[in-house]
């Protein structure tokens, strides 16, 4: 029985290969990478593997076998489970947080597989995962590792993070272009929520403006949250100490879902 992968490779091909030169090398700037999918046919041991790559680094290209050189991410997935992301029953995020996918390589990259699916025609709807992301914005894929790690606790355990931070808080993060992505995290009252905007009828007990770069490094560690603060490169208005609070939360989440490290897929 053939790989249902490879239906869904031979479509992804076609749709690129009808891109124009400049929404092709459009969709390069914004993946920046090189993807190598291993996937396996089913869960038994000792199953078939195919291999195949996506070269979105520089020409753009997508074929069966292993990807030249070394990839910037591997990924180790089931056949039925890259079908599942392809069609927008399975959201990477999701898929990586409840160990679905094994990683070989940087989460922030493996999340840009969904900006492939999108930019060509698949990947998941503009539902409630698409309602947070923000276009030209790196950190909407932070965003949305926050909202799908919450996602996936129990509701006690959720009520338990609410409780550790009792705050409410406003991102003004601006990229390089000076446009302005707005976020309001509620870690103060019920379960807890992230939206794409402000939350209606409620205050922020912290406002923090930086840019969409610092953002990203202030998560993946590159940069020190207090360091960041007294260099302006964050802007703290409300409740400094609820930085401090974010800033272990992040901590936390990013060791709960293995964000630096290799990730094991639950094959």
């Amino acid at each position: 029985m053939a790989f249902q992968s490879e239906e869904i490779f031979a479509r992804l091909n076609e749709a690129l290969d009808a891109f124009e030169p400049a929404e092709r090398q459009e969709l390069i700037k914004q993946v920046n990478g090189v993807f190598e999918f291993q996937i396996k046919k089913d869960t038994s041991p000792n199953t078939e593997v195919k291999i195949w790559h996506a070269e979105v680094k520089n020409q753009g290209v997508i074929r069966a076998g292993p990807a030249p050189g070394n990839p910037d991410i591997t990924m180790f997935l089931t056949d039925s489970d890259m079908v599942a992301l392809a069609v927008g029953d399975l959201s990477g995020a999701r898929a990586f947080i409840t160990d679905r996918i094994g990683l070989k390589g940087p989460m922030m990259m493996a999340m840009k597989l969904d900006v492939i699916f999108r930019s060509l025609g698949m990947g998941p709807p503009k539902g409630a995962e698409g309602d947070l992301g923000y276009d030209g914005f790196e950190s909407s894929f932070l965003i949305l590792q926050i909202h799908e790690y919450l996602q996936v606790l129990s509701e006690e355990e959720r009520k338990a993070e609410v409780a550790k931070v009792k705050g409410v808080f406003l991102f003004n993060v601006k990229n390089s272009k000076g446009a302005t992505a707005v976020w309001m995290m509620d870690m103060k009252h019920g379960i807890g929520q992230m939206k794409k905007g402000k939350i209606e009828g409620l205050k922020p007990d912290i406002t923090l403006e930086l840019k969409d770069k610092d953002f990203v490094d202030l998560f993946m560690g590159k940069t020190n949250g207090q360091k960041a603060f007294m260099t302006g490169k964050i802007k703290v208005k409300g409740a400094i100490m609820l930085a401090l609070k974010l800033d272990t939360m992040m901590k936390d989440t990013q060791e709960k879902i293995g964000f630096f490290g290799q990730k094991q897929a639950k094959l």
